[in-house]
């Protein structure tokens, strides 16, 4: 068995699922798994190294040096950085020439790059040989969860999750999610905002005592645990090309918990959406509301499109995934061929 590091750029969202969540399913295939910001005082024991976004000017040193001691080197990427949203200015600042200069570089030297979607990897085969597609995925026991479709007794809980780098797509759904939150249904609905502020969200013209926002949730399981608590979860995504690079992480969370989902008819989610069937897709801005108001009318719905959502999720948990995980661990890479 290996000795694998997961050298993590953060440990958020994308460190949770391309560092922390593969890393422990590798040890319940016996390896030995390290993970963090940091490389361990021990490093030159470790046999295999996977660096996540490794493209800072000092790790991006040490990742030569890795290479140059024999250490496997994978390198995972989970969004496109060569096609970043104008509209995040700090992104944008931060991956400028230099950083995707190095990034280049280092996935070149890299025995293998992995990512998290087929369009991301069309886009990484530009610049590296070897790129394998690992999808993410969840623990099985939160298929175990139990859940009340009825929402007889409390008001129905309409969500949005997301960050301060995605919220320029919550304004897509603003409108029908300001008028579910008035809607005279026995109950009543709120809507809660998972990721943003209070004053961040009436920025974007949320309105009223039935929005809720829960702010920035540091840890991922206390994530998992605020959205769960939805009845109904709206994913709106503008038809840009960092989006289509996405995994569809939302219909991940979503299907596992079974949460009826709507969701921008676009790259990634159209691949995995069928309307009507496990979650609905939205190409104008009314049918936000018009769905919204169908689901909430109707509990069998929400039953019947969160349980058979549900039920297709088995191949996206940990437990079929992981035997992905460890094949990059010792797969032969693709010969480079020269410049």
């Amino acid at each position: 068995m290996s000795r694998v590091h997961f050298w993590s750029a953060d440990e958020a969202g994308s460190g949770f699922y391309r560092a922390i969540l593969p890393g422990m399913s590798l040890q319940w295939l016996g390896h030995a798994v390290s993970g963090g910001m940091r490389l361990p005082k021990d490093w030159p024991a470790l046999d295999v190294v996977v660096g996540c976004r490794v493209a800072q000017r000092e790790p991006s040193l040490m990742w030569h040096k890795l290479k140059d001691e024999g250490k496997r080197l994978v390198l995972d990427l989970d969004d496109d950085y060569f096609h970043l949203d104008p509209v995040n200015t700090a992104a944008v600042r931060v991956w400028d020439t230099d950083m995707l200069g190095r990034l280049v570089a280092n996935m070149q030297v890299a025995d293998l790059v992995t990512c998290c979607s087929e369009p991301l990897a069309a886009v990484l085969r530009n610049y590296a040989n070897d790129v394998r597609v690992i999808p993410n995925g969840l623990p099985a026991q939160y298929l175990g969860t139990p859940r009340d479709y009825t929402a007889a007794d409390r008001p129905l809980f309409v969500g949005w999750a997301g960050s301060s780098s995605t919220v320029a797509e919550l304004p897509e759904a603003v409108r029908a999610l300001n008028r579910i939150a008035q809607y005279p249904r026995p109950g009543g609905v709120q809507v809660r905002l998972v990721g943003i502020g209070h004053e961040h969200a009436m920025s974007l013209g949320l309105r009223g005592r039935q929005i809720g926002a829960l702010g920035w949730v540091a840890k991922h399981e206390h994530y998992l645990q605020a959205v769960a608590e939805l009845d109904v979860w709206c994913a709106p995504y503008r038809d840009i090309a960092f989006n289509r690079a996405k995994f569809p992480t939302k219909f991940l969370e979503a299907s596992v918990l079974g949460i009826p989902l709507i969701a921008s008819d676009i790259e990634p989610y159209r691949r995995v959406i069928r309307h009507g069937e496990n979650g609905f897709l939205v190409r104008y801005e009314h049918e936000w509301g018009r769905l919204l108001k169908q689901l909430a009318d109707d509990p069998e719905l929400r039953q019947r499109i969160g349980m058979t959502a549900r039920g297709e999720a088995s191949g996206s948990i940990l437990q079929a995934i992981n035997r992905q995980w460890e094949a990059a661990l010792s797969a032969p890479s693709v010969e480079r061929t020269a410049a």
